[in-house]
């Protein structure tokens, strides 16, 4: 296998991991190894630490410098919304809508943090410092659940 398809095979399995909602785990499923070695001979075989340590990063990173490429100078409205997920982690996410498409900007861990106005405030300024320095986009509005959390 070349290096140029070992890389696409690599990021084809990350892709069908999350499109599926497969479990990181799959891949060191014995079966698909089986799979793999009859019928698609010198796969190379990815682990789940391979995935996240290092397809992950590299696929965002991609992904995250074409949305910047697409949204530069254009028009962009914030979302904001906090959720406190089953392992009791709270989380802010935040998102862009740019020409009718949502794009996510960041997730931020707040759970070390004490949910305040102030702290959120601090959050969403950050978010649209980098939205004006580094993503070159235009903020015009912004739209939060208004959530008592």
């Amino acid at each position: 296998w070349s290096s140029a398809r070992k890389k696409n095979f690599e990021r084809r399995i990350l892709r069908l991991t999350a499109s599926a909602g497969f479990p990181l785990s799959w891949v060191s499923n014995p079966e698909w190894h089986k799979f793999c070695d009859e019928f698609v001979p010198g796969a190379p075989n990815v682990t789940r630490k391979v995935l996240t340590k290092r397809i992950l990063r590299e696929v965002v990173a991609e992904f995250r410098a074409e949305v910047k490429r697409k949204t530069k100078g254009k028009e962009v409205t914030i979302q904001g919304d906090g959720w406190t997920g089953l392992n009791n982690h709270h989380l802010n996410a935040f998102m862009i809508t740019a020409d009718k498409k949502v794009h996510t900007v960041e997730v931020h861990d707040a759970s070390k943090e004490r949910k305040t106005a102030e702290n959120l405030l601090e959050e969403i300024e950050k978010v649209y410092a980098k939205l004006s320095e580094e993503w070159e986009v235009l903020v015009v509005g912004l739209v939060t659940d208004a959530s008592g959390e």
